[in-house]
């Protein structure tokens, strides 16, 4: 399969990475212990398999390119639904901002199940200039075949698309957004390094991440210790081996992304917490 166009064109593509961050701390797969030189596979019991996220948790972000006001994204916790019979966890990203000519309106969902974590659903619908995109894609944990689906204006339906069906995926298979709230699972070691198989496009696997150190942050929302990530994923982007990227996390059980920073030859990106709210949302299908 191709690499993926989503990550296309820089400017475009940086709220999605931007996310993908913490993409990779809350999964299964192997891991070095820095310094000893160790490596085996992580136990499964490190992870939660209880759902510990409340629905109608809200998180809004502040996002810089360079010294310019992008304008803000918002991840949110928003109902339990039913996908093919299981329950499931509606997790969403939305970013709205841009710059003189150019406007960003993203909306990205993720459909997680708990025990196991595992993704079902992923859909984008997004709004970027004059590029639109409608699609999702169908994950089957059972035949570890993903299926990417187009909205068809006609059939007001979406669609699978002609060739990218039952393509292979690694089992417990998540995407981009499961893959952030999966972080605040895990126990975060500093000076261990995490490297993970289970994003749903095989070639964007393997997912490195390694614990750096603690620091206390000031950011909108207020000043928080942190625990720093780097990050780094197969592509050119935002977590590539260029960008340097730097993820931090609050040290506290709350786990909240309070920061992320990276640099990159078109400029750099910064995220920063502007708040946090828990509110209760309805149980939908």
């Amino acid at each position: 399969m191709r690499r993926r166009n989503l990550r296309r064109g820089a400017l475009a593509r940086l709220a999605c990475l931007a996310l993908l961050a913490l993409l990779a701390a809350s999964i299964q797969g192997t891991s070095d212990l820095a310094g000893q030189g160790s490596a085996g596979e992580v136990a499964d019991d490190v992870f939660s398999e209880s759902w510990p996220f409340e629905i109608g948790e809200t998180s809004e972000y502040a996002v810089l390119f360079g010294p310019v006001n992008f304008g803000r994204m918002h991840l949110r916790v928003e109902a339990q639904d039913t996908i093919r019979g299981t329950p499931a966890y509606r997790l969403s990203m939305e970013m709205k901002g841009g710059v003189p000519f150019y406007r960003m309106d993203d909306r990205t969902v993720s459909w997680l199940a708990p025990d196991p974590y595992r993704s079902l659903r992923f859909e984008e619908n997004l709004r970027q200039g004059g590029y639109r995109r409608q699609r999702r894609w169908e994950l089957d944990h059972e035949a570890l075949a993903a299926t990417r689906q187009d909205w068809n204006e006609e059939a007001e339906a979406y669609l699978p698309h002609r060739r990218q069906r039952d393509l292979p995926m690694p089992p417990g298979a998540l995407d981009e957004i499961s893959y952030l709230y999966l972080i605040r699972t895990l126990p975060l070691e500093v000076g261990r390094t995490y490297e993970f198989d289970r994003y749903f496009e095989e070639d964007g696997n393997p997912v490195v991440v390694e614990v750096l150190r603690r620091e206390r942050v000031r950011v909108p929302a207020g000043t928080f210790d942190t625990i720093v990530l780097r990050p780094t994923i197969q592509t050119d982007g935002l977590f590539g081996e260029e960008g340097q990227a730097e993820v931090f996390i609050s040290d506290d059980d709350r786990r909240l992304i309070v920061q992320i920073r990276s640099r990159m030859k078109i400029g750099g990106v910064d995220m920063y917490l502007r708040g946090f709210e828990q509110n209760e949302a309805e149980t939908g299908r």
